[in-house]
Formats: structure tokens, C-alpha cells, sequence
């Protein structure tokens, strides 16, 4: 015996070497020697063992037999392992090829429907190859033959014996097949006419002995699928008191279930997408098991850009405490990585979209982008309704879609997490290394929102810049660089207009000194100009006469640039906002000598000479209509200002008057000076007698 052997026995062989040193109670007389075959081995010999242990060694280790006789049939049965044939071709393609599958009931029409679940698991497609091996060996036509058997060992002459050695080779070898010689002859017929297939149990995808069929399972899918979200053992509790109810209808008996059952049935893989969306929501059930596909990045620069938004994730100080609101808006290359443009702002909305596009614009050399992503949020929809050349949407709210929400989640665990104020990717992030400590973190270390918004953005180009942990390859900025777009689209006037500038919320005149626009609380004086050519060769910008003789009075809607409100804007009329043109900033002309530059006196000469022009225009204008219409003969009639009825009306009445003689009414006057007045009536009366009568002689 070897020291296995007692610890199959039920001894440690720490507690066979010491009892056996010590030669305590029932171990006295036994003796070891060291194994010839392996010196760091110790062997018992049998012959030294008490009556009564060699009685329990042979019950336990050598199947009753005498040990010596035992151990020498072991080794003859031993001798058949060589002739273990490997697992047949056939049998491994039955194996590999099984499928568990699931029957069940489709409770409208009745039909029958077999679900394919999986393959066998590895373990047991092991244990069948070494059963078919067995079987395969025992199948072998040429053992029947007593001459081959005993060429093996005189011992397995009698099949029985032959048998009863590969039983016991097998069992030792712990492959699962029956051990009774009826069982395992039967189990050989099987492997015959079926192969590997008999050895597999039918328990794998048997729906017959299952507690919850599709009916019930359909029952607990709908108690799960609850929005409120009831944990397991109440959707059990849920279904145990339905089952009562129909025994009670004398509905057919559903079998009371455990809430292991429950989960077990509800968390198969093809049980989970038909209550996921219902209890969980479409956004997580899309994120879970929407079908992706896998797209390789563009091929160059500017060939796709993606903008979002996302928080920044860092405490700054505020007038009412502690804050963490502070979002950022970014542009990305999606080729290159390079964050292109963004914004910072505590609530979202469609003007920093602006900012951030224009920033990426701007940063890349006026280049417009072949395709713009964006997802379906207000602020997004908002901007880009009003630049329809500048982008196509994103799916909404699709992570994978946006290359950029990966690129947010390196920037947050590779550069913002450094700061002391940085918040953790997420509240409810799994892992620890995502998450905030704020421990001994003090309000007076925090920065302030100028501050954090500085922070972020200096992040923001350490990005750019970034080669890697260990510096062995190009930054975002440097692949940028090196990418060519063979073809870029750039920017143009009307894009920037359309995309960036803003309305004015009420129209404004335009006068004879132009037109005044006030933005933050400045006043600019605008005029549309148009090139001229000096005879030097020169172009310059002058007044456009035309457009000021013909719009002085006329009402215009303005849209203007927010970055550059004193420079340009432009004009539109009509509901509709139909375009006119563009005004720059009028050019003021210095009064004083004092103030005048090298060109201002050509400057003031140009714009008196179009007062002149202007003055001009407009008498030749009037000129050339008199001109042509006192020609007319319709011109010698006359025109009048009062018409022919009036005048006789009028002269009638005038006449008329002539023949009554006026007489001046007295005034009033008073009693002291009665006489003087009676006298100086007689005179007055007499004076227009004499007139009467002088008139009426003529």
C-alpha cells in the first residue's frame, strides 16, 4: 500500500506517518519502507497490517478480493486501455452538432413550435466521447473472439470476465455508463442503432416535466413586464394566488412555483427582450438589444463631423453655493479625434450649438464637413433646422452612432479626473474608480465658474495634444494635420448667415444717414456700399447711390452677426424675409484738420461729389418728365386746383354782394359821450351817401 491509500481509507498522511512512527493502538507492527520506484515514496506492506485492517482493505480498496490477487487482475485489465479506440468521427459530429431544444405551444392556433436553444456544454460532450470510446471498444466485432481475448490476458477468456475488466477500467476512469452487465449490454445495442444520440439524456430540452409551461410563462412575463418594476418573489406571490383562483374556476391546475423558478424561467435569454422594453423602457431595451452594425472610421479629415453635449463633471464655487450644472457642447473630427469647437454653458440650448459649430468652422480653416451627426435633442433640432447644408442626423439618443460619447468617456478617466473637483464620470457608476471622494473637500478650493470653464477647456486641447500614455503615437491634433481631404467644401457667405447670425426682434428705418442698429448698448450707423475702381487702379468702397435714393424710409428686418456686431449686417423686407442686401459700418469723416488722414480728403470728396450726383439725378429726373409731358397736347388744357362749379358758384355770390349797400353797424358807447357820437354819426352818414350816389352815377 502507498500513502493514497490510507487517505482513501479516511487518513491524512500527516496522521499515518505520525501514528505509525509513534506505534500507537491498532497501528503497532505496521511498518514502511521506502517505494523502490520513487524514493521520496513510502510503501506499507500488506503482510504487516492487523487481521482487522487487512479485512477493511479489502472491503474498501480491493472489492472484497485478496489484495495481491486483486492488484495482479488490475494490472491485466489495465492492459486493455491500449487497445481504447478514439472517439469516432461520426460520434463527434453528433456531439458537436446536437441541439437542446424547447418545445412549446402557441396557445391561438395550437401548433407546436420547437425552439433550438443551444448546443451541449463542453463537460458533457467530454464525458460522451469517452463513454463512445468504451462503446466503441466493446463494439469491436473481434473481441467476440475468445483467441483475441486471451492474446490480452488468459483472465478475459470467458466474456463475462472480458465485460466485467471494461467496467471496471471505466469506473475507474469515472465515465458514465451503466455498471450492471444486462444495463450495459442494452445501452451497446442502443450505441449501435443510434450512435453517440443514446448516451445523451432526454431531460436536455424535455419541456414535459417543467413546472411552468408557455401558458404560465406567458402569465409571468406579463407580472414581470410591470413597469413598477416587482421584484421576483411578488411576482411569485402574484402567481401562486392566480393558480388558486383557477383551481377554484376549475381552470386548469397550475403548479404552486418558487421564486427560483421564476428568475430561472424570466431570465432566459429568449424570455428577456419580451418583458425588457416593457418594464425597463424602449431606450434601454434598444441599448441592450437593438441589432448594431460595425462601421469603420472615415477615411480622411472632415469627412464626418459629431457634435454633443454632455457635462462637464466639476464643482466650482457660485454666489448661492456649490454648483456642478456647467454642460460643454463639442464638435469632433470623427477620423482624427480632434475636438474642433465647443461651448460652455449651465443651460443647453440652441445658441451655443451655434457657437460650438462656428468654432469648428473656424478652426478648420473655414472647411465645411461632408456630414454633420447629431442626435435628436430641442437644442440640436433648433440650430440645424435653420442650416439644412451643414448636416444629416444621427439616430437619436444611439450611443454607437456617436463615436464621440466613447472619446467624452476617455477624456473624463484620463485627463478631468486629475482635478480635485472633478465630480466621477457618473452617480451611478458600478465602478469605484468612476466615482467621486469628497472627502476633505473644501468649498474655498473649489474654483469659479470663469474658472472651471478655463479648466475644462485647457483639457479640452491637452486632449488634442495627447500622444498616448506612453508618447508612441500622433495626437488627435497631429493626425488632423496630416490627413488630406483632397476636395474640402468650404464655408460661405450665405452658409455663415444662414447658420450663425441672428434677428433682430424688431425692423428698423432706413434713413438718409443710414441705418442706426444698437446691440449691446452700442450704437452702429449702417450703409450699403459698392466697389469702385480710382483711376490709380484702386478699389474702394463707396456709398451706393442707387440703393440710398431708392430705400430711405423703407422698413428693414436685420439679421446680424453675434460675433461681430459693428461690422456688417444684413437687410430684408417683407413677412416672407425676403433678402435685400448687406450694410457695413459707415465710415465717419473727421471734422477737424487736426484728425484728417492721407485718404480723407478723397474720402470727403467722394461723398460731396455724390451729393451732387444725388442732387442732380434727381432734377435731371424731374427735367426729363417735363419735358416730355408739356409736350403733350393734353398738357394745354389746363389744370385747375378748384374746380369750374365752385368758381361760378363762387363768382355768383360775389356779384350779388355788390348790389347792397353796406351800412357799418355803431358800436357801443358810453352816456358821457353820447352827443360826440350822435355828431360824428351824422358825419360818417352823410360820407357814404355822397358814395352811394358817386357809385351809382358810374
Amino acid at each position: 500500500m502507498e500513502g493514497d491509500d490510507f487517505t482513501a481509507l479516511g487518513y491524512s498522511a500527516g496522521t499515518v506517518k505520525v501514528n505509525i512512527s509513534q506505534q500507537r493502538a491498532s497501528w503497532r507492527g505496521i511498518v514502511s519502507v521506502k517505494d523502490p520506484a520513487n524514493g521520496l515514496l513510502r510503501v506499507y506492506p500488506y503482510a504487516s497490517f492487523p487481521a482487522e485492517w487487512k479485512k477493511t482493505i479489502q472491503e474498501k480498496l480491493a472489492d472484497g478480493q485478496e489484495p495481491l490477487a486483486w492488484a495482479r487482475s488490475q494490472e491485466q485489465y489495465a492492459v486493455l486501455r491500449q487497445f481504447l479506440p478514439a472517439v469516432p468521427k461520426a460520434d463527434v459530429v453528433a456531439l458537436r452538432s446536437y441541439r437542446i431544444e424547447r418545445e412549446t405551444a402557441d396557445l391561438n392556433t395550437g401548433e407546436v413550435l420547437t425552439k433550438q436553444l443551444s448546443g451541449l456544454p463542453e463537460d458533457k460532450i467530454k464525458a460522451y466521447g469517452q463513454a463512445c470510446r468504451w462503446l466503441a471498444l466493446l463494439s469491436d466485432a473481434k473481441w467476440k473472439k475468445k483467441s483475441e481475448r486471451e492474446k490480452v490476458s488468459p483472465t478475459l477468456a470467458a466474456m463475462p470476465d472480458f465485460i466485467a475488466a471494461c467496467i471496471v477500467l471505466f469506473t475507474e476512469d469515472e465515465v458514465k455508463l451503466p455498471t450492471n452487465y444486462s444495463k450495459l449490454m442494452a445501452k451497446l445495442r442502443d450505441y449501435k442503432l443510434e450512435g453517440a444520440a443514446c448516451l445523451i439524456s432526454k431531460a436536455l430540452g424535455n419541456t414535459t416535466t417543467l413546472k411552468v409551461r408557455e401558458e404560465q410563462l406567458e402569465y409571468l412575463i406579463k407580472l414581470y413586464s410591470d413597469k413598477r418594476k416587482p421584484s421576483f418573489e411578488l411576482v411569485t406571490g402574484w402567481y401562486n394566488e392566480a393558480a388558486e383562483r383557477r383551481a377554484g374556476l376549475g381552470l386548469e391546475l397550475w403548479p404552486e412555483i418558487t421564486a427560483g423558478t421564476t428568475k430561472n424561467h424570466l431570465l432566459a435569454t429568449d424570455v428577456q427582450p419580451v418583458w425588457y422594453m416593457a418594464r425597463h423602457g424602449y431606450d434601454a431595451w434598444k441599448a441592450r438589444y437593438e441589432y448594431t452594425m460595425l462601421a469603420h472610421r472615415p477615411s480622411m479629415r472632415d469627412a464626418q463631423w459629431v457634435i454633443d453635449g454632455t457635462k462637464v463633471n466639476k464643482r466650482y464655487r457660485t454666489a448661492k453655493g456649490v454648483s456642478a450644472k456647467l454642460k460643454m457642447i463639442v464638435v469632433m473630427d470623427v477620423a482624427t479625434e480632434l475636438f474642433l469647437g465647443w461651448s460652455f454653458a449651465e443651460t443647453e440650448d440652441w445658441r451655443e450649438v451655434a457657437k460650438a459649430v462656428r468654432m469648428a468652422h473656424q478652426r478648420a480653416g473655414g472647411v465645411r464637413p461632408y456630414q454633420f451627426l447629431y442626435d435628436n435633442d430641442g437644442s440640436n433640432k433648433l440650430f440645424f433646422k435653420g442650416a439644412p447644408g451643414l448636416h444629416y442626423p444621427a439616430m437619436p439618443y444611439n450611443g454607437q452612432s456617436k463615436t464621440i460619447e466613447g472619446a467624452f468617456g476617455r477624456l473624463q478617466r484620463g485627463i478631468m479626473r486629475a482635478d480635485v473637483n472633478h465630480t466621477g464620470q457618473n452617480i451611478k457608476a458600478r465602478a469605484l474608480d468612476s466615482q467621486e471622494n469628497t472627502d476633505g473637500l473644501k468649498v474655498a478650493d473649489l474654483p469659479t465658474l470663469a474658472e472651471c470653464i478655463a479648466q475644462a477647456e485647457l483639457e479640452l486641447h491637452q486632449w488634442n495634444n495627447y500622444k498616448g500614455r506612453k508618447g508612441d503615437r500622433l495626437s488627435p491634433k497631429e493626425l488632423y494635420a496630416a490627413s488630406e481631404n483632397p476636395t474640402p467644401q468650404y464655408l460661405t457667405a450665405a452658409d455663415e448667415v444662414e447658420a450663425f447670425w441672428l434677428w433682430n426682434e424688431q425692423p428698423i428705418t432706413y434713413r438718409r444717414d443710414g441705418l442706426r442698429f444698437k446691440k449691446h448698448g452700442v450704437e452702429t450707423v449702417y450703409e450699403v456700399v459698392e466697389e469702385s475702381v480710382t483711376g490709380a487702379g484702386i478699389t474702394q468702397m463707396i456709398p451706393d447711390l442707387a440703393f440710398h435714393s431708392r430705400f430711405v424710409g423703407q422698413k428693414f428686418l436685420v439679421k446680424y452677426d453675434p460675433d461681430n456686431v459693428g461690422e456688417m449686417i444684413a437687410l430684408y423686407v417683407g413677412d416672407d424675409k425676403r433678402f435685400v442686401e448687406f450694410a457695413h459700418a459707415k465710415e465717419a469723416m473727421p471734422r477737424a484738420l487736426v484728425d484728417h488722414q492721407a485718404d480723407s480728403r478723397a474720402k470727403i470728396n467722394v461723398r460731396l461729389d455724390l451729393k451732387k450726383q444725388q442732387r442732380s439725378q434727381v432734377l435731371g429726373k424731374q427735367a426729363d418728365i417735363n419735358q416730355r409731358l408739356d409736350a403733350e397736347d393734353i398738357q394745354k388744357l389746363g389744370h385747375r386746383f378748384i374746380s369750374k362749379d365752385v368758381l361760378a358758384a363762387a363768382e355768383e355770390d360775389f356779384l350779388a354782394a355788390q348790389d347792397v349797400a353796406v351800412v357799418p353797424r355803431a358800436l357801443p358807447q358810453a352816456p358821457a359821450t353820447l352827443a360826440a357820437a350822435a355828431t360824428a354819426d351824422a358825419v360818417r352818414t352823410a360820407k357814404w351817401a355822397k358814395m352811394n350816389a358817386i357809385n351809382a352815377g358810374q
